[in-house]
């Protein structure tokens, strides 16, 4: 059975990136990918938006089908279905991340290939974090 393979893609948007510094959460799956060595089956990359913008910083991760190569854009139509043929993938937009979350996200999902579902929010959950003022 081949490994499987991740694309790690983080929003750098206007709202994640320079608001909720992105860039940390950017550099926290750089350092946790390098030290569970798993660098050479997981990419790491950035986008502009997912749209989820008060729910960020966001970062999708998405299991690779063997084999086949992924776009380097990605949009949410591009997700599997949730059901049909074919073996389901482990894919997830994570909300709200922060480094310490980056390091659970890598051991469970890059590692293991398992979902951390308490990280994931609904899309019609679209409030804004604690302590941010109504705009």
């Amino acid at each position: 059975m081949a490994e499987r393979r991740f694309r790690v893609i983080v929003c750098r948007g206007p709202e994640c990136g320079d608001k909720r510094d992105s860039r940390s959460i950017h550099a926290a799956f750089v350092a946790q990918i390098d030290a569970r060595g798993v660098g050479h089956r997981c990419e790491l990359d950035w986008q502009s938006c997912f749209g989820r913008c008060s729910q960020g910083p966001n970062v999708l991760v998405r299991e690779l089908p063997a084999a086949v190569q992924a776009p380097r854009r990605f949009a949410l139509a591009d997700l599997p279905p949730s059901r049909g043929g074919g073996p389901r993938l482990a894919t997830a937009l994570y909300n709200r991340l922060d480094p310490v979350k980056v390091v659970e996200v890598v051991a469970s999902h890059v590692v293991q290939g398992t979902v951390v579902g308490r990280f994931i929010e609904r899309p019609d959950a679209l409030v804004k974090p604690p302590g941010e003022p109504d705009v």
